[in-house]
Parts: C-alpha cells; sequence; structure tokens
C-alpha cells in the first residue's frame, strides 16, 4: 500500500473555483487503466483543436514509476516553465491552484521567478517523462512558439467531461485576455495499459481526514500477471 497527501492534488479537480475538499471529492472515482486512442477521441470532444500528451514509464510493470506519474497526474501544482527551460514558482502564499494561474496571467513578473527549490526538474527532464498518441518522445523543438510553457494536467476519474470542459475554457479565456506570451499544453495522468498495466483495471483509492486535510490511501495496482 503506498500512501499520499490529499493537499498535494486537492484543487486540480476543479481550478476555476477552489472548493472545499469534501465538494471536490464529491466526482472523484476510482482510477481506470485507459488506452491512448480512447482518451484522445474523449478530449477531442472537449478541445477539438488541441492534442494531449501522455505519461509514459521506463520500464513497464514499474510500481515505482506508475506511483509516481498517477501522483504527478494528481499534482495541483502549476507546472511552468520559460523557454529556456527554467521552472518558475509561485511567490504569494495561495495554495489554491485556480487562483496562482489568474496571476500567473494577471501580474506575472510579480507573482512568479525561477524557483529556488526545483533545480533538478526543467522542461527539458519533464518532457523525458512525456510520449504523444503514438508513443514518440517529446522534443522542445516540437513544442510552439512562446516565452513560457503551462502543462496542465487532466484526467477521467476526478470529475465529469462537463467539468473539465469548465476547466479547459476558463484557462483558455485567462489565455486569451492575456498579455502573456504562453503557450498551454495538455497532459493526461490517467493510467495506461502500455506501463504494464491489466486492461480495464481500477486502482482502488481510500481517502482519510486527518487534521486541516486528507491523506490518501492507494490500493494494489491492477499490474499484469
Amino acid at each position: 500500500m503506498t500512501k499520499g497527501n490529499l493537499l498535494v492534488f486537492i484543487f486540480i479537480l476543479s481550478l476555476s473555483s477552489c472548493g472545499t475538499a469534501v465538494k471536490t471529492l464529491a466526482g472523484f472515482k476510482n482510477p481506470k487503466v485507459e488506452d491512448k486512442i480512447e482518451l484522445s477521441s474523449y478530449f477531442a470532444t472537449v478541445l477539438p483543436n488541441e492534442s494531449t500528451y501522455f505519461m509514459k514509464v521506463q520500464e513497464k510493470g514499474s510500481e515505482k514509476e506508475i506511483i509516481n506519474n498517477i501522483l504527478l497526474g494528481l499534482n495541483s501544482e502549476l507546472l511552468l516553465f520559460k523557454t529556456t527551460g527554467e521552472k518558475y514558482c509561485y511567490l504569494g502564499t495561495e495554495e489554491c491552484g485556480g487562483v496562482q494561474m489568474q496571476n500567473a496571467f494577471k501580474n506575472f513578473n510579480e507573482n512568479y521567478a525561477p524557483c529556488k527549490d526545483d533545480n533538478d526538474l526543467t522542461m527539458n527532464t519533464y518532457l523525458t517523462k512525456l510520449c504523444d498518441i503514438n508513443g514518440k518522445s517529446i522534443g522542445k523543438e516540437e513544442l510552439p512558439k512562446a516565452d513560457f510553457y503551462i502543462f496542465q494536467n487532466w484526467n477521467k476519474y476526478s470529475g465529469s467531461k462537463k467539468k473539465l470542459q469548465e476547466d479547459v475554457n476558463w484557462l483558455l479565456n485567462l489565455k486569451k485576455n492575456s498579455d502573456l506570451n504562453v503557450a498551454i499544453l495538455f497532459v493526461n495522468g490517467d493510467m495506461l495499459e502500455e506501463w504494464g498495466l491489466e486492461k480495464n483495471g481500477k486502482l482502488p483509492l481510500k481517502f482519510k481526514k486527518e487534521n486541516e486535510g486528507f491523506t490518501m490511501t492507494f490500493g494494489e495496482l491492477p499490474l499484469k500477471k
């Protein structure tokens, strides 16, 4: 069993309005092993003119890599990189991902600066974790030209398609009304069969209220035998 703190990702489920933990968890389902083609078709109904990237593993069936991918896909942290590769971090105190996103588009230079504690994570190292629908690795030269890049996670199990549509539209409207030259790239965080998981398998999750937040406990991964 693997245990992780829900506070890490609680707000990713509702970008446009950071609600209470109980409300946020209302639409949460146990993650299911998905197919990339079906996920791409699903995302195309939300944003027809944009493709989605996927996370990959170096070793099929590696529990450590799979759990890390799941946690990365759940993370509410705004992944923001400068075109030169440096990761930028929020300077304010708000924990709500939606507020951080709004401040990024409104007053970027006042609210963001190169990260001090994430020196090992650059855009190049993050891109090594991603692939396209065909399994091809992503190079920086293949990304749209921009001064900054936001990598936005999404998945099917944390809410409805309607909610995903609302969050995507909200994010794109922020970009439309901003002078910041930024490209928004979408990364799917669902479990994939090609990670070495059983088709249609599910990962049981349990949540427990602790102090000011929740903890999350993973059940057994549906690894292929």
